[in-house]
């Protein structure tokens, strides 16, 4: 049994293709929210999640750690939209196997999908040497790494704060109310030890754009 979570139905009828491609024949459940699937495991659980973790109205990162936690067994692999530079090794860390963006090829995700199915894992190149040059302390280690003390919400408005977007059109895209942005903005300060709004932009800018090279 496999679930898609993804609240594009243009994306999971992809998806379905992508794994009739790979010649697997498991059923295949798909929901659009995460609650839907969260629910259905009390029916039946899948051997391979593919989750869109920017679904919205829901959190992918804190449904991944919380369905890992009750569910171990079950395999799970990102396929999104969301920068893999930005939230692959996030998404690890709570309990994900394998981490790919829409745009990969066909041949991509299905060398990602068997890697999951056979009991492995999976991320790209790029993706594998940054996480080495983690481990091998290549990252700066005197530096506060924004992935390391940032929260999902934090790290998304950091990034948007990288790209130039003010507080109310961060508030537009994400749904949330100006305040709540201001309030998320002062605890990234707080953590990243940032004084002033002019150093928070400048700190973001420089970082998103580090991030993207």
């Amino acid at each position: 049994m496999l679930y898609i979570i993804d609240d594009q139905k243009d994306s999971r009828d992809a998806i379905k293709r992508m794994i009739a491609s790979t010649g697997h024949k498991a059923a295949i459940s798909e929901f659009s929210y995460y609650d839907e699937a969260w629910h259905a495991m009390d029916r039946e659980l899948p051997d391979v999640l593919i989750i869109e973790i920017g679904v919205r109205n829901g959190n992918g990162m804190e449904f991944i750690r919380k369905m890992r936690l009750q569910h171990p067994d079950v395999r799970v692999l990102v396929f999104t939209h969301q920068d893999e530079t930005l939230y692959a090794e996030r998404a690890l860390r709570v309990g994900a196997h394998g981490y790919l963006m829409k745009q990969a090829t066909q041949a991509e995700f299905r060398e990602a999908f068997l890697s999951l199915m056979r009991g492995d894992y999976y991320v790209s190149p790029l993706i594998e040497e940054k996480i080495m040059r983690g481990i091998a302390g290549q990252e700066g280690v005197d530096e506060v790494n924004p992935e390391q003390v940032l929260s999902n919400r934090e790290l998304e408005i950091f990034v948007k704060i990288g790209e130039g977007l003010s507080s109310r059109e961060i508030a537009e895209q994400l749904h949330l109310s100006v305040k709540t942005v201001e309030t998320h903005r002062a605890h990234i300060k707080r953590k990243l030890n940032i004084r002033s709004a002019r150093d928070l932009v400048q700190q973001a800018h420089e970082w998103v754009s580090h991030a993207y090279a």
